[in-house]
């Protein structure tokens, strides 16, 4: 494997930097909050209307508005200091959590104002992925920039791992309600400890307007057909994969296996063990295989465990196919963000990870909209089995046109655009 040498590299040795310990910890914090509320948001929903179309609709809200704004978050990311437009997505995410706080506790949260709030959340959001994506790079050294990578995927692992964990007990033992609450209190946490990151890190060719440096920044990732694949891979994965990880999950606890809140609660927690498993196969193992062969088997990974839900009434089963969608999940993201942040001028870093976030974001909402709707027309088993056969029958092109090789080559530290 050209470029990096991965099997010396340990995601863990990136911590011994404390700007980054810090920020690694407040955006675990975030992470959970964000997991917690995500999973609360569509279990509410689901039992307000009991359907998958507005459990879709919902994601398709929250999801629609990050898609827009996280390309200008990330060209802000290249002109200005990543860290106070971090503080500002999550301070915007706080008040978010406050208004659904408040709303519920007043009986007043209906579908139509979750939609709204999850629309106005979504708009944080676009504001907290873009510098988070980027920030980290700037907190190591380029020694440790792929450590970092990889670290900052273990972080959003453990956020997406423990947060189910709450949502469920929360879910349990107090209902949506103190799900929220305690979703408030860890975004506000995570807020304070990212407050206390600091960088010397100033922007370079950041010179024009937010327009030009948008178009600035789509032709440096067009220019480049490695870039251009990573993106097709994240859309494709998101759209028939992520989707009913996330925003469908709901549905298939309660249309499949007929449980409700305790099995999305079940089947979230298997998603995050999954991935657990997944970051210590990558911090070992895992770090000495090419990025090339990740990928190919991580989207194999991904179709076999939405062929193993959706073959089965059983919640056991379930669990399975959700473990290796967890662990699918975690490294397909880690090997994309990692080709893509090895190759990147540091110029272009914020706006090429921006664009990055915005293939993923986009196809889950529009998988969830789509598969959401399909699902009640034909139901879910159906749209599930369908999904993970199309996913399985694209990684099976991919290895035939043998366009992976791609991922493996990295850029060197002064490439100029």
């Amino acid at each position: 494997m050209s470029g990096e040498s991965l099997h010396a590299t340990n995601p863990f040795t990136a911590l011994r930097h404390p700007a980054f310990a810090r920020f690694a910890m407040g955006t675990t914090l975030c992470g959970i909050a964000q997991f917690l509320a995500g999973l609360a948001t569509p279990f509410l929903i689901n039992q307000l209307t009991d359907s998958n179309s507005w459990v879709g609709a919902a994601s398709f809200a929250a999801l629609l508005p990050s898609v827009i704004g996280t390309p200008f978050a990330g060209a802000l990311a290249d002109r200005m200091d990543r860290r106070l437009l971090l503080l500002g997505g999550v301070g915007m995410q706080v008040l978010v959590m406050v208004g659904i706080v408040v709303l519920y506790q007043s009986g007043r949260l209906t579908p139509w104002l979750i939609l709204g709030l999850n629309f106005i959340g979504g708009s944080a959001a676009s504001f907290m992925w873009a510098p988070i994506q980027s920030l980290g790079a700037i907190l190591v050294p380029r020694e440790s920039l792929a450590a970092a990578v990889r670290m900052v995927s273990i972080t959003f692992t453990v956020g997406r791992s423990i947060g189910p964990v709450v949502a469920a007990l929360t879910l349990a033992f107090g209902g949506p309600g103190l799900a929220f609450a305690v979703g408030l209190g860890v975004y506000v946490a995570g807020f304070l400890v990212l407050a206390t990151v600091r960088t010397k890190w100033s922007p370079t060719g950041a010179d024009g307007s937010l327009r030009s440096q948008l178009g600035d920044g789509i032709a440096y990732v067009r220019a480049r057909p490695e870039m251009r694949l990573a993106f097709r891979l994240a859309f494709t994965v998101a759209s028939l994969g992520a989707v009913f990880a996330f925003s469908l999950a709901a549905g298939i606890a309660d249309d499949l296996y007929g449980l409700g809140g305790g099995g999305l609660g079940v089947l979230s927690t298997s998603l995050g063990v999954g991935s657990l498993l997944a970051s210590v196969h990558i911090s070992r193992a895992g770090s000495r295989v090419a990025r090339s062969v990740m990928e190919r088997r991580s989207i194999l990974l991904y179709s076999i465990g939405l062929v193993v839900v959706a073959s089965t009434g059983w919640l056991a089963v379930g669990i399975v196919g959700y473990l290796c969608m967890g662990a699918a999940h975690m490294l397909h993201g880690t090997t994309l963000s990692t080709a893509l942040q090895m190759r990147v001028d540091e110029r272009y870093r914020g706006r090429v990870m921006s664009v990055f976030l915005v293939a993923v974001l986009s196809g889950i909402p529009v998988g969830g909209l789509a598969f959401g709707i399909l699902g009640d027309l034909v139901g879910l088993r159906w749209v599930t089995l369908g999904a993970g056969c199309l996913l399985a029958a694209n990684a099976l092109l991919i290895q035939r046109q043998g366009l992976l090789s791609m991922l493996d080559h990295d850029a060197v530290a002064d490439e100029t655009a």
